[in-house]
């Protein structure tokens, strides 16, 4: 597995990091670290392009989840959004890993999540809590090819190996208010949601059974209510550690952007949250993309030893 995570240095990007490196671990994975200098191709920013390649191997030489990870720093330059996606597919990454702070983030934060929710070659994990081995999986299914992806992309990365996988299901019960208005007896309006909830576990069965998924042990929760609110309510109830998401769409207006179910469990506290986007077309978009981002070629692999000190192999980085 081929793992970037991106850092800025702050705390949040330091929980990224720990989190990459277990990931890589876990999965005989590479982690490239990256950092993005905003700025002009010019003089002014040569100084911040030096500092922030001696402050990536740093980093790799002190997170102790990097220890014996083989590690690539790599720094970039542009805006970070485009040059994420254009490191992750110049260098074939399996999983972006980013930091996230729960709440109201920045404009510029937020600019950056939604634009790599929409165009990200790859499944993004943005990382909220302190890193530790994934326990409890949780994916959300409308039995749509988002979900599909979700679920492929869990089992793809290693997760639902070593982790409890929950499929959620939220239903509706069509017709249940005007059931109540009519004075039909409460037993008999919870036989019909109960019916509802019937039929809707079967059609999660026959979704995982045409995924090729069926033979995996994974827990199945049916919920009543819509997707908007029972995802962030099932998520914040303490007992998921990640929670992955397949999105529909890549249109700026659509549903997989920020002011959706995305956005609804990213601004609340709860658990990481996986990110898997549509597949899209990238027909003249890498070279449009090289042609206005700069970024250092990946330095030598550095490992990091538990003496807390990083050894390089191979020649100096060099920015082009």
């Amino acid at each position: 597995m081929r793992i970037l995570v991106a850092t800025d240095f702050s705390p949040r990007s330091q929980r990224a990091v720990r989190r990459a490196g277990i990931l890589a671990a876990q999965n005989s994975g590479v982690v490239i670290l990256m950092h993005v200098v905003e700025g002009p191709d010019c003089a002014e920013t040569a100084q911040d392009f030096r500092e922030a390649r001696l402050m990536t191997i740093e980093q790799i030489a002190v997170v102790p989840q990097l220890y014996r990870v083989p590690c690539v720093p790599l720094v970039a330059r542009g805006r970070p959004s485009d040059a994420i996606r254009t490191a992750a597919t110049v260098h074939s990454i399996d999983l972006i890993v980013a930091g996230y702070r729960c709440g109201a983030p920045t404009f510029g934060l937020r600019r950056t999540v939604g634009s790599l929710i929409r165009d990200a070659p790859c499944p993004i994990l943005f990382v909220r809590r302190k890193a530790a081995a994934y326990a409890r999986v949780l994916v959300p299914v409308d039995l749509s090819d988002a979900s599909e992806r979700a679920l492929q992309s869990t089992v793809h990365l290693g997760l639902a190996n070593r982790a409890r996988v929950t499929v959620l299901h939220a239903f509706f019960a069509p017709g249940k208010a005007r059931l109540r208005a009519s004075g039909v007896s409460r037993g008999q309006i919870a036989g019909y949601v109960e019916g509802c909830r019937s039929r809707a576990a079967r059609d999660v069965e026959a979704f995982l059974a045409g995924a090729g998924l069926s033979d995996w042990k994974w827990t199945r929760q049916i919920e009543e209510g819509g997707p908007r609110e029972t995802i962030p309510r099932i998520a914040e109830d303490g007992l998921s550690d990640l929670l992955v998401i397949g999105t529909h769409t890549r249109s700026r207006l659509g549903k997989a952007l920020l002011g959706s179910v995305t956005d609804d469990v990213l601004s609340t506290e709860g658990p990481d949250v996986l990110v898997v986007p549509s597949p899209r077309s990238r027909r003249g978009w890498l070279t449009w993309l090289t042609s206005r981002v700069g970024w250092s070629e990946p330095g030598p692999q550095v490992t990091a030893t538990t003496a807390g000190r990083a050894s390089a192999v191979g020649g100096q980085t060099c920015a082009r």
